[in-house]
C-alpha cells in the first residue's frame, strides 16, 4: 500500500489541532481541500480515522491506532527529503560568541578549504542555540552540554571536540607575569577580574564552579565585551588577572602574558551538539577538523591531570 504523505500530513494536523478549519489554516489549504485528503485516505486504509462535528475533531478507535506510525512514516520522509535539500545548502554553525574557541575551528577549516560552504552565527549561549537546532535554523552548535538544566539526551546528539586549559591572563608587571605555571592551589588568594554582565551562561557558570570548587576570590563585575577589551583592560590595570581559554586569540601586545594553570590543568569541555535526525552532510567533515584524539578519555589523557565540574565529568565518562 502507497501512502500519500500529504494525505498523511492533513490526518496528522487535523489530529494535532482537534479543529478543521485551524488545521487547513496551518497548512494553507482550504476546509475542503483538507477534508479530501483524509477523505482519500480512509478510503485508502478502508476505516473511518477521524470523527467530526461542526465544533471539533476527534480520533476513532482505528484513527488512533494509525496516528504514532503515521508520525514516525512523516518524519521518515520529512527527514529523507531535508538529507537532499541539506546537501545544497551551506552547514549553518553556531559558535556562541566570537570571543570563544569554537570560531576558531571554524577558521582552521576555512583555512583548510577556503571554498567550503557555511554561514556562521552567534547565539551566546547553548541553551539559546537548542530551540535554533530543533527549529532547523542551524545544523549545529558548540557549548558545554552536559551542564544544560533542559532535556535533550533524546533529541539532539553530541560528541566531545575539545577539553580546553584555562590560562590566567596578567599585566606584563603582575607579579605572576614571569612564572612558567601557576598551580591552583597557589592561584587561591589572587584576585580575578572576570566580568560576566551578558556573558556566555555555561562559561559564567563554570568560572563559579571553579571558583567555588578551589575557593578563589572571583570579581564579576562589568560587562563581558570583546577580548580586545578584556586585553586592553587587565593591560591598564595594576595587579589586574583573569581566566580564559588558552585556545582564545589573545593580541600579542607585549602588555599581557598568559600563565598555564596546572596541579591540575581546569580544562573547559566543548562538545559539538546537532540533531540525531537530521544531520548535515558537511557535519562529519567540521568534527574531524574540531576535534582532538577522539573520546573524551583520549581528550582528557592528553590534557594530563584535569578539573572539570562534577556534572561535566559525570556526563563526559570521565
Amino acid at each position: 500500500m502507497d501512502l500519500d504523505m500529504a494525505h498523511v500530513r492533513a490526518f496528522i494536523t487535523a489530529a494535532d489541532e482537534q479543529h478543521f478549519g485551524k488545521a487547513a489554516a496551518r497548512l494553507h489549504l482550504s476546509q475542503q481541500a483538507l477534508s479530501k485528503r483524509i477523505r482519500r485516505l480512509e478510503e485508502l486504509l478502508g476505516a473511518r480515522l477521524l470523527d467530526r462535528t461542526s465544533q471539533s475533531v476527534g480520533l476513532t478507535e482505528a484513527g488512533a491506532r494509525f496516528l504514532a506510525p503515521a508520525q514516525a512514516a512523516l518524519d521518515a520522509a520529512d527527514a529523507a527529503a531535508a538529507a537532499v535539500s541539506a546537501a545544497r545548502r551551506p552547514l549553518r554553525i553556531d559558535v556562541l560568541d566570537e570571543r570563544l574557541t569554537p570560531i576558531q575551528f571554524v577558521q582552521r577549516w576555512v583555512d583548510l578549504d577556503e571554498d567550503v560552504p557555511l554561514e556562521v552565527s552567534m547565539r551566546h549561549g547553548l541553551a539559546n542555540a537548542l530551540p535554533a537546532l530543533r527549529r532547523g535554523e542551524i545544523d549545529v552548535a558548540f557549548g558545554r552540554v552536559h551542564a544544560l538544566d533542559v532535556p535533550w539526551h533524546d533529541e539532539f546528539a553530541c560528541r566531545p571536540v575539545r577539553l580546553e586549559p584555562l590560562v590566567l591572563l596578567v599585566g606584563a608587571g603582575h607579579p605572576l607575569a614571569r612564572e612558567v605555571s601557576v598551580t591552583l592551589a597557589d592561584l587561591a588568594g589572587v584576585p580575578l577580574w572576570t566580568p560576566m554582565g551578558g556573558g556566555v551562561g555555561e562559561w559564567t557558570a563554570f568560572l563559579r564552579d571553579f571558583a567555588a570548587a578551589w575557593s578563589l576570590e572571583l570579581d564579576p563585575s562589568g560587562p563581558a565585551l570583546s577580548l580586545d577589551y578584556l586585553v586592553d583592560a587587565v593591560a591598564a590595570r595594576a595587579g589586574a588577572a583573569t581566566l580564559l581559554g588558552a585556545g582564545m586569540s589573545v593580541p600579542t601586545s607585549g602588555r599581557t602574558r598568559t600563565v598555564p594553570l596546572v596541579d591540575p590543568t581546569p580544562v573547559y569541555p566543548w562538545s559539538a551538539v546537532w540533531r540525531r535526525d537530521r544531520p548535515h552532510p558537511l557535519l562529519g567533515r567540521l568534527l574531524d577538523v574540531a576535534q582532538g584524539p577522539g573520546h573524551a578519555r583520549d581528550l582528557a589523557a592528553a590534557a594530563g591531570p584535569v578539573w572539570l565540574p562534577a556534572a561535566d565529568r559525570a556526563g563526559l565518562g570521565l
